[in-house]
Parts: C-alpha cells; structure tokens; sequence
C-alpha cells in the first residue's frame, strides 16, 4: 500500500462538466482509497489507493479550477485523504468563488467528531452523507445513491448547531 503523503492527493480521475455529482455542471476529483467498503459499490474499483495516481495540490488544483464548473470531491472515500484535501479545499475557498460537494460514507455526525474529517468538511459547502445501502437503493434517486444518505448544507448545519438538509433551489 502506497504511503499517504499530506501533499499529495491520488486521484482516480477527474471528470470535466458532469452533472451527475451534484446541482450544474461540475468538476468532479474521484479519490482513490475506501476503508469503508459498502456492498454494491458503484465506485468499488477505487476502494484501493494503488488505483490512483499521485499529485501535488497545486496541480489538482490547476485541473479542476480551470473552468467554470463548481467542484466535488467523490471517490472512493474522500475522508481518507482529509489532510491534503482540506489543503485542497481551502485553496480553491480562499482562490475561487467555486462551491464544493462532497461524498462521504462517513455520516455528518461521525465527521463531526473527528477532527481531520472536521477541518476537511468546514471548506465544503454541502455533504452527501452515509453509507450506500444496496437495499436502500432506488433509480430515481438524484445526487444520493440509497434512501438513508443526506444531502446536508454544511454551513447552514454548523450555524444552527442542527443539521439542515440541502435546499434544491440552491446552486452550490
């Protein structure tokens, strides 16, 4: 297994004007690496870190903030990389208008605690939380892959010391 570096991120992929991974059109970084490993996985073949590459921040960086699209973070699990993402996420927040999703099978709460995840999370704008529950699993389900995962507005959540679900009328 590859050792992680916090300046490099390894990244699977990187996928340009997508509009499946959150509201408009969106860079999405697929992450390498899963210590969560769901059953029925749609990303299964990120679970191990070998299947990305690695890179510097500030090259992630020039790729995915080059256009007009706002970002998501996906993997695998990004939260195994928290360190060098946050480094990521805080770039683009303090370089860019650009808002920020991001997948995690972590829930909110359990990211809450942790205070690694924590320091990712508060660059994000809205988490798409929980672990993928084939049995939960529908069609029809936009931006969430089984009925127990939340679309949760970050910011929103930590005012109100409450979680607040994602507004569809927001473009973050």
């Amino acid at each position: 297994m590859k050792q992680l570096n916090d300046r490099l991120l390894y990244v699977a992929d990187i996928v340009d004007n997508t509009i499946v991974d959150g509201t408009g059109f969106r860079t999405s970084l697929y992450l390498s690496g899963c210590d969560i490993g769901c059953e029925g996985c749609h990303n299964k073949n990120l679970w191990d870190i070998n299947s990305g590459r690695a890179m510097e921040i500030d090259k992630v960086f020039e790729k995915i903030t080059g256009n007009f699209t706002n970002i998501t973070f996906i993997g695998g699990e990004p939260m195994m990389q928290a360190k060098p993402l946050a480094l990521l996420a805080e770039k683009i927040k303090t370089n860019t208008n650009k808002g920020i999703w991001i997948y995690s099978g972590h829930t909110y709460e359990e990211i809450l605690h942790d205070k690694t995840y924590f320091n990712l999370l508060k660059f994000c704008d809205v988490l798409v939380d929980g672990k993928f529950d084939k049995s939960l699993s529908k069609n029809n389900l936009r931006f969430i892959g089984s009925t127990n995962q939340r679309i949760i507005d970050i910011k929103k959540s930590l005012e109100e010391n409450n979680i607040v679900l994602w507004n569809d009328e927001e473009d973050l």
